[in-house]
């Protein structure tokens, strides 16, 4: 998810960690059992909406996803015709790609699976809320369970040791195809249709328009992921035509939408937020200022590993202090411990893998492959 380090776009760094940042207090507001009235009407009716659904952070990934990825892919291929356009190449990039998200996969999973066999005593009670209840640990784990997730081929709420290994499913796969992403640069109308079109593949299976995420089966999963190819294919016409500066005007009426979409319950509202967002952070200012702030670079930085281990710690604590802590502080304890644990993940695996991905030998046509992530 990130271009090489010659033409590092930091702000967008940032802005991936505060993405990372809201999934994390979204599902520590998931946990809790009840909430005040008023708490509940401030993240789901106004700007803070993102907090209560979580979702818009995640479309926001994958609109990320597309353009920093296709931009990267793109000055690749231009520099070496034919070293991203090929077998060779594109297998290369698919292997880094394997590396870069396998291993901290791997090492969630196996975090967690950890964890449980060190904190579970059995399934929390029935009104527990979900997110800490049926989506996770509702079930000793097995190897099978372990391999399956760790390889992304669960479905529904099989993904029991780390619940927001959803999204990999689908950043995964679509990641892949976004090579061919470079075949519409002169028809980028032609590349979002056929988006679309996947886009409409999701609905006639049967997936419930703004709430995609896996399917009942591994064919469901599918065709959800085909629901988020106008996420993807949004970032990557970005990246393949990029938009003139905005002027003061312009950046005054899409941070306007911003906020507007913020609040946004259908995907392609938040699609059309994201793709505004970067282009303020793009255009330089007082925004991009703030986001070159050393605490948002730390931020982006782990953001990967903080999505990965934030569950994990809050289903541990949530397990060893269940009935002897109230659930707003299990919650707060478990933001908090989060930060840590994705630091030493961060470098404990995340950047060993980055480094393992680097040292892939090129195929003899694509010597020159960007450093992607």
């Amino acid at each position: 998810m990130k271009a090489d380090s010659s033409s590092r776009l930091v702000e967008l760094d940032s802005l991936r960690g505060i993405a990372a940042l809201i999934v994390v207090v979204h599902h520590a507001y998931l946990s809790l059992p009840e909430v005040p009235g008023w708490v509940a009407w401030t993240v789901n009716d106004t700007p803070l909406r993102p907090i209560g659904m979580g979702r818009q952070a995640v479309i926001f990934f994958f609109v990320l996803s597309g353009y920093v990825l296709t931009r990267a892919l793109a000055r690749q291929e231009q520099r070496q015709p034919g070293s991203v356009l090929s077998g060779g190449g594109w297998a290369h990039y698919g292997a880094q790609r394997a590396i870069r998200l396998g291993l901290p996969v791997l090492a969630a999973v196996a975090l967690s699976a950890a964890l449980q066999s060190l904190s579970w005593s059995g399934p929390l009670p029935p009104e527990t809320p979900h997110i800490t209840g049926g989506a996770a640990w509702a079930a000793p784990w097995t190897w099978r369970d372990l391999a399956a997730q760790a390889l992304l081929l669960e479905h529904g709420d099989g993904f029991q040791l780390d619940p927001v290994l959803w999204s990999l499913v689908h950043e995964w796969r679509i990641a892949l195809l976004l090579p061919l992403a470079l075949l519409f640069r002169d028809r980028l109308a032609l590349l979002l249709a056929v988006a679309l079109v996947g886009a409409g593949v999701a609905r006639l299976a049967g997936m419930p328009e703004g709430h995609v995420s896996l399917g009942d089966s591994l064919l469901g999963t599918l065709a959800a992921s085909a629901g988020f190819l106008p996420a993807f294919a949004a970032g990557a016409a970005l990246a393949l035509r990029p938009v003139p500066r905005l002027d003061e005007t312009q950046a005054l009426a899409a941070a306007v939408v911003v906020v507007v979409m913020a609040m946004a319950a259908h995907d392609y509202g938040v699609i059309a937020g994201s793709v505004l967002l970067i282009l303020l952070a793009l255009r330089g200012g007082r925004f991009a200022r703030s986001l070159r702030r050393r605490s948002l670079l730390w931020l982006g930085k782990v953001s990967f590993s903080l999505y990965l281990v934030h569950l994990p710690v809050l289903l541990l604590l949530t397990h060893l202090l269940h009935g002897q802590t109230a659930p707003a502080v299990v919650a707060m304890m478990a933001t908090v411990m989060a930060l840590p644990a994705a630091a030493a993940m961060h470098g404990l695996v995340e950047r060993p893998a980055h480094r393992l991905a680097r040292r892939l030998p090129p195929p003899r046509s694509a010597r020159l492959q960007p450093r992607l992530t």
